[in-house]
């Protein structure tokens, strides 16, 4: 019931005319220099290639070239006595260098990491391109090998490539390629894979993320899209998910999954011609909270469109159980290589199931171990929860990377609100939310709160990592291939947010303006105050309160981003929502960068125009145009008129003669003769000359005209 109630509000909306979301502006900019919080380099000598490997309470453990970092998250300083020293060996190296590598990538970059226990953890690293994984166990505070294994199928070649790794119930889960030049992927559990060159099954992909949840572990990522192969070459968004107890199948499948299927991640902004966010780049962990007054899991993934489109980028949610529900539905296939991919009919499906989860999978029969191979993908599509992106952006400058969310943070209102930090290919992170989340489902309100150059410009934002520590202010981490930052999660102490406006403004939940001490606060440091609704104001849906200035009549909502009824309400005015500080070359935007004379500290309000202005200058520009055009080309045709073209004397003596009689003074009165041969003709009506008599050429007349 619930799918066929998401299926009609999608065609409802797609019937209506719904227009391209405004792109939110950020209310807070923040250069690279102001920007404040702990940093960790590691070696600087060369590129590192941090990977988070695992998160504990109070620090984490970083992938690295050639070692394993523990970093304190109080300070991210690095806890010396527990790094892990694992180089590569001088033969691996050599034979490195054959395969014409270079010194950098012929070293060991930590890539994989599984806790197998308090005190033995399995970590793979890309080994000199001869992926190798090594057990170590603890004694006495120091880590000692325990044995070494083939890391192939477990360990990507190259610390560059997009792969992913999840260890779940002891067992680890492995989605990257088997080969050297990258061409064989897979996704790999201890004696058990997915098909070689089978192109149903995984064709060309990408993996960005992994996890495990109840009896499967979910694979996201993006592949050439199989079933539109008939008709050109497009990338789309998967998930894919395998059972954990999956044993492999009966006979010649022992070593093959039978429980893997995949579909497709709906992330478009829809219409009658929806408008594709394709190729997905990361995703969240699991977050728990209320939408719409109901309980869901969701999943937050980052979405772009290719290289070579409209620099575009997308934050869509889905819900866990329409994920499940999907894997659940019917399945796709081609039934000739000429043939379209269409439904398969539930009569042709055998039983059991296949791909569902078993006791032992070695028993299932072959019509379903080949069932399964063949048909892996899935003919519905998972639907973004939403039913619209959470947030979009089009820019020529950066693309959306990665995202972190930190979950259900309450406002002063009680409502609760994912709060989403959003990490771009040019060292920005941005802190977004959907204020309408509690609310409704069928529209989106997008805020972007701020826009922070975290890292230097041109560094792009590998990982984010939210963290709470007790008694200490939270924070985000930030990973880059060298470097490594902590800021704080909200900016409310901004110079730009001095006043009651401009702080509620903001549309924060972390952040309020407190009448009290004129300031702008976290609100968590207010909480524990008997009155603190009373002095803090706060509005995160319309970013205005009647305490601050504001009329009554002032203080409606501010309209979605995508809304049905768009075109019948009042765009809203950015103006007074948007709070600029002075940028550099790093973070430059065109419509609020201040003007060189004005002076520091300054708030920048860029003049934004409403539609119904620019198309009424359009419109006047246009038609004096045509005037001034009117008028010019009369004006030249008028000064053309009274000059005469040049003509050729013998043009006009040829035309003389055609046209002006003989007595026309002035012209030449010579008389022509027109000598005309005319023989003449035998009684029977023919010429003397005909060749027909074959007579001799005979005197002819002269008639002179």
């Amino acid at each position: 019931m619930s799918a066929s109630l998401r299926i009609l509000a999608l065609i409802s909306l797609a019937a209506q005319n719904v227009a391209w979301p405004q792109d939110p502006i950020p209310r807070l900019h923040v250069k690279h220099r102001d920007v404040i919080g702990q940093r960790f380099l590691g070696n600087e000598s060369h590129v590192e290639h941090f990977k988070l490997l695992e998160r504990a309470t109070t620090s984490i453990l970083i992938g690295a070239r050639n070692a394993i970092y523990n970093i304190s998250l109080h300070d991210l300083t690095e806890i010396a006595d527990q790094r892990l020293q694992w180089s590569s060996t001088e033969a691996h190296r050599q034979l490195c260098y054959l395969k014409g590598r270079n010194d950098d990538e012929c070293q060991n970059y930590v890539r994989v990491f599984g806790r197998q226990g308090p005190d033995r953890f399995l970590v793979c690293g890309t080994n000199a391109y001869k992926p190798l994984c090594r057990q170590f166990t603890i004694k006495d505070g120091t880590y000692v090998k325990k044995s070494d294994m083939d890391g192939l199928g477990l360990c990507p070649y190259d610390p560059r490539h997009n792969s992913t790794a999840v260890f779940a119930e002891g067992q680890l889960y492995a989605a990257t390629v088997a080969d050297f030049s990258g061409g064989e992927p897979l996704i790999h559990r201890e004696k058990i894979r997915t098909e070689r060159s089978d192109l149903n099954q995984l064709n060309g992909p990408n993996f960005v993320s992994s996890f495990a949840h109840q009896d499967y572990v979910f694979f996201f990522y993006r592949e050439t899209a199989v079933e539109y192969m008939n008709c050109g070459k497009a990338v789309y968004s998967r998930v894919g998910r395998v059972c954990q107890h999956d044993k492999g199948g009966p006979h010649a499948f022992s070593d093959r999954w039978t429980s893997f299927l995949k579909a497709r991640l709906n992330c478009s902004v829809p219409g009658e011609y929806p408008f594709y966010f394709n190729e997905i780049q990361s995703t969240s962990d699991v977050t728990d909270g209320r939408y719409a007054g109901k309980s869901a899991r969701l999943v937050y993934g980052v979405f772009t469109t290719p290289v070579n489109s409209i620099g575009g980028s997308a934050v869509c949610a889905f819900s866990m159980d329409s994920i499940l529900e999907v894997f659940q539905g019917a399945f796709k296939e081609q039934e000739t290589i000429n043939s379209n991919w269409l439904r398969v009919l539930p009569e042709k499906v055998p039983e059991p199931r296949p791909g569902a989860c078993v006791n032992d999978s070695r028993t299932l029969p072959d019509i379903t171990v080949n069932f399964v191979k063949a048909h892996p993908l899935m003919d519905d599509a998972v639907q973004s929860y939403f039913l619209l992106p959470v947030i979009t952006k089009t820019s020529f400058n950066y693309r959306f990377t990665k995202v972190a969310v930190d979950p259900q943070v309450k406002a002063l209102d009680g409502k609760a609100y994912d709060i989403l930090y959003i990490g771009t290919d040019d060292g920005r992170v941005l802190k977004a939310l959907n204020t309408r989340a509690p609310e409704t489902r069928s529209s989106v309100g997008q805020v972007i709160v701020s826009d922070v150059q975290v890292l230097k410009f041109g560094q792009a934002v590998k990982d984010l990592l939210v963290v709470h520590l007790a008694g200490e202010a939270s924070k985000l981490v930030v990973f880059a291939d060298s470097e490594i930052r902590a800021v704080p999660l909200h900016h409310c102490d901004s110079p730009a947010a001095a006043t009651c406006r401009s702080c509620v403004a903001l549309q924060d939940p972390h952040c309020a303006w407190d009448a009290t001490a004129n300031l702008c606060v976290a609100v968590l440091t207010k909480l524990h105050d008997s009155d603190a609704d009373k002095t803090l104001f706060q509005d995160i849906v319309t970013g205005r309160h009647r305490s601050c200035g504001y009329e009554q009549e002032m203080t409606k909502p501010v309209q979605p981003a995508v809304a049905p009824e768009i075109g019948r309400d009042e765009q809203p005015d950015e103006r007074d929502n948007e709070i600029v500080i002075e940028l550099d070359r790093e973070n430059q935007y065109g419509r609020t960068q201040p003007r060189a004379n004005e002076p520091q500290g300054v708030t920048v309000t860029p003049v934004v125009y409403s539609a119904q202005t620019l198309t009424g200058a359009l419109i006047g520009t246009c038609f004096c145009s045509l005037v001034a055009g009117f008028a010019f080309g009369f004006w030249f045709s008028q000064r053309l008129r009274g000059t005469s073209y040049p003509e050729p004397s013998e043009q006009r003596q040829q035309l003389n003669r055609l046209t002006e009689s003989s007595e026309s003074p002035g012209f030449n009165n010579k008389s022509i003769n027109l000598v005309l041969n005319v023989p003449p003709k035998n009684p029977n009506g023919k010429n003397a000359n005909s060749s027909a008599e074959n007579k001799p050429v005979q005197k002819v007349k002269k008639t002179y005209i």
